[in-house]
């Protein structure tokens, strides 16, 4: 009877040790990413922007997951500038609106609208 809840014990344990690999790596993505990626990255920090200004840690983290797709955006685009200033927003604790809109300059025009006034229509 002990044995098999030591077994139990040792399975329960192996799959959440699975289940925190999966949520680790799949967080972290490391791959090119696409045009549609970095712009449903941008649209949702647009989202996070309140009437005249920004609140709260889910800016940043929506910064520092545009900061990570524009880094690894791969297009004729180059987001580099913008993912570097991007990542410094999101480590910072403090950020206005004319500041995002200054760090997404590029990815604007690649997205073609200004961050937070509208959202991404899908290239043809």
């Amino acid at each position: 009877m002990m044995n098999h809840a030591m077994a139990a014990r040792r399975i329960a344990v192996a799959v959440a040790a699975v289940g925190l690999f999966t949520v680790t790596t799949t967080a972290c993505a490391t791959g090119p990413t696409s045009r549609k990626e970095v712009c449903d990255r941008y649209d949702s920090l647009g989202d996070r922007i309140g009437i005249g200004g920004v609140f709260g840690n889910p800016v940043f983290w929506a910064a520092g997951e545009l900061a990570d797709v524009a880094d690894r955006y791969e297009g004729p685009e180059d987001l580099s500038a913008d993912a570097e200033r991007l990542d410094t927003i999101s480590d910072s604790d403090e950020t206005s609106v004319p500041e995002l809109s200054q760090a997404t300059g590029n990815i604007a025009t690649l997205c073609g609208h200004p961050l937070g006034l509208g959202s991404t229509l899908p290239s043809t």
